[in-house]
């Protein structure tokens, strides 16, 4: 079984409870999965993939219970980018895989596509206070957290280059001033705000 979350509006959560989660009222997109074309009901791994339904008064999250043949994890975020492009929808569609199949962190906007009705014995409210924690904060940071540390593995001195590049951008903009000092390699940004001082090596980035 795999546990994900959904938000319904708050008027039709006791329904949901009692009755269960109908994918021909609920599912939000038709997708081509096993040579055939399927209704799929969208939710979640995280319930804080959503914050702004997650502080909202006007949805509750229901958390449910589904067996791991009926779901499907994709790539949220570039579902949206396909809605405009062809190319990304493509890609959208070659990386949808198996529940059993995805490693936690590999999506940014993970998600769950189910192609089930899900009935009311495995749908209840979450309490976002008493209810099983979940393990990570968000899938965005996870997803952000994974890339930094593969390649702080990959890249020499990848925090330096991160830095530079960030304060660097920083100083184009005017809120920051920089003496460089290319003998020793040393970038200093002095905040305009309030003249805070940061001494940052100076990366060779024609090298990664």
């Amino acid at each position: 079984m795999v546990e994900v979350y959904f938000y319904l509006p708050a008027g039709h959560v006791e329904n949901a409870v009692e009755c269960g989660v109908k994918l021909s009222d609920w599912y939000s997109k038709e997708i081509e999965l096993d040579g055939g074309i399927r209704k799929c009901l969208s939710a979640l791994l995280n319930p804080r993939d959503d914050m702004k339904k997650y502080m909202s008064s006007e949805f509750k999250c229901l958390k449910m219970e589904i067996m791991t043949k009926y779901c499907y994890i994709a790539d949220g975020l570039l579902y949206k980018t396909g809605l405009t492009n062809g190319e990304a929808m493509d890609m959208y569609l070659r990386t949808i895989v198996p529940v059993e199949k995805y490693s936690f962190g590999y999506f940014r906007l993970p998600e769950c596509l189910v192609v089930s009705t899900v009935i009311g014995d495995y749908v209840s409210i979450l309490d976002k206070r008493l209810d099983s924690p979940v393990l990570y904060n968000n899938s965005e940071e996870l997803y952000v957290g994974n890339i930094m540390e593969d390649f702080k593995e990959k890249y020499n001195n990848f925090n330096d280059a991160l830095l530079y590049s960030f304060f660097l951008k920083l100083a184009q903009n005017g809120a920051y001033r920089v003496i460089v000092d290319e003998d020793g390699g040393i970038a200093v940004f002095i905040d305009n705000a309030d003249e805070k001082v940061y001494t940052i090596r100076i990366p060779d980035l024609g090298s990664y």
